[in-house]
């Protein structure tokens, strides 16, 4: 059995983990000291049946318990969160090349679902997406980071300008000079820097 001061060390060592639910703090603490007991039994001092413990429940850490936890509650939300994102994308685009047709065939309606759909893209589709991809955490490194949101950001304000161009509101020119701006500025930088870096690691792989 272990002693009290033992049972302590191994609570304050979880409680201070940054694990927060209380259910999964509990669940820890026994399984830590059920370890800990039986290595302990097998002749193991504390310190090292602790660290085997710790190895073999959390080798990554125990953010990585806190990470699969969250996953696992938050799973069939996040799986809502991309259908809508994808069904709205559909939506939106459907009504921009509806919008589009009607406009050349100067059916009625025609700046109401280009307007609508453009957007939709712009403020709805577009952030959903990019925040879908942040907390997938597809981004291994900071320059591919970037180069979605700038890219993001560049095609919302060219869009956006384009349907104050089509409406011909106040404002167009500005809004698709400084997408394209960010466009050619910031965001093909970063996707060539991207692609340049891909290539080196392929030579190097190969």
């Amino acid at each position: 059995m272990i002693t009290d001061a033992q049972f302590s060390f191994i609570s304050q060592k979880i409680k201070q983990s940054g694990i927060v639910e209380k259910e999964i703090q509990d669940d820890l603490i026994d399984h830590f000291c059920c370890l800990v007991e039986n290595e302990m039994q097998r002749g193991s001092s504390f310190e090292e049946a602790y660290t085997y413990a710790y190895q073999q429940t959390t080798p990554n850490g125990f953010e990585e318990i806190q990470l699969e936890t969250f996953f696992l509650l938050n799973h069939k939300k996040l799986i809502l969160m991309k259908q809508f994102t994808y069904i709205a994308g559909y939506l939106f685009a459907l009504s921009t090349t509806a919008g589009a047709f009607f406009k050349v065939m100067h059916f009625p309606g025609a700046n109401v679902m280009l307007f609508s759909g453009l957007m939709g893209i712009s403020f709805i589709f577009l952030p959903l997406l990019l925040f879908n991809k942040f907390k997938d955490k597809v981004f291994k490194v900071m320059s591919e980071k970037l180069k979605w949101v700038f890219g993001t950001l560049s095609l919302m304000l060219i869009l956006v300008g384009s349907s104050f161009k089509i409406l011909h509101l106040p404002g167009a020119m500005v809004l698709l000079g400084l997408g394209l701006l960010i466009f050619g500025i910031l965001f093909l930088p970063f996707l060539f820097f991207r692609m340049f870096k891909s290539s080196q690691e392929e030579a190097f792989t190969n």
